[in-house]
């Protein structure tokens, strides 16, 4: 590699390690991601992020099994939130599959600004914070909601797991993604427990150690909303 080539990889690098010393500060979130959000696309494909398009793969895998009543995916009129939609990486990959109902939102107005240049998204809101109860949105507004990134160090905590369970309607699915150093030095796991022992959720398939980006993978967890 020559050295322009590796001073790009580096400086990629090095905005997206800065990006988890966050401390899960929602302002310093937004004002990061607002200044980040011209060179985001560009930087994370430097570091040859690939969770986008296995998340939505994989939800376009997910059925209803054992007797469990869930939400038709192959239906490509299905409503999909894509929460923590970034500069639309997600909703990109879901529109080829030709999903045709596909919102987005995000805490930062600069990432929703590049997310409505792909034309992939029906409504887009920003300023969503997922670790409150957001009014923009109902209970049991959505088909699906795919949550890819935001699970990840200086983000947000497990607990946020919650509002994509209250915005997604019963059978529906909530798919996301964990950064494998995200779920090693946080309590996901056990919240991710409790969720289902209080039948809010039933995890129907969960991928350990898929392909995410170049430095680590993340594990992938599909919920059917109960």
């Amino acid at each position: 590699m020559n050295q322009a080539l590796t001073t790009k990889s580096n400086d990629s690098f090095d905005a997206i390690k800065a990006a988890h010393v966050l401390s899960g500060d929602a302002e310093k979130i937004q004002e990061y991601y607002d200044q980040w959000a011209a060179a985001y696309d560009t930087d994370v494909s430097n570091e040859e992020y690939i969770g986008p398009k296995y998340i939505a793969d994989l939800l376009a895998t997910l059925k209803g099994e054992n007797g469990l009543k869930a939400i038709d995916v192959s239906n490509k009129n299905i409503e999909i939130l894509d929460a923590g939609c970034g500069t639309g990486l997600v909703g990109i990959v879901l529109k080829q599959k030709g999903y045709n109902h596909v919102d987005g939102c995000d805490l930062s107005a600069g990432m929703i600004e590049q997310a409505r240049s792909t034309g992939a998204y029906n409504v887009l809101e920003s300023g969503i914070d997922l670790t409150k109860i957001n009014e923009a949105y109902d209970d049991n507004q959505y088909d699906a909601t795919v949550c890819c990134g935001v699970f990840t160090l200086g983000h947000v905590p497990p607990t946020a797991l919650l509002e994509l369970i209250r915005i997604t309607k019963p059978g529906g699915w909530v798919v996301v993604s964990t950064r494998k150093s995200y779920y090693n030095s946080t309590n996901f796991q056990e919240v991710c427990d409790r969720y289902q022992q209080e039948d809010q959720v039933k995890l129907v398939n969960h991928v350990k150690d898929g392909p995410y980006i170049a430095e680590e993978g993340a594990h992938y967890w599909a919920f059917a909303v109960c």
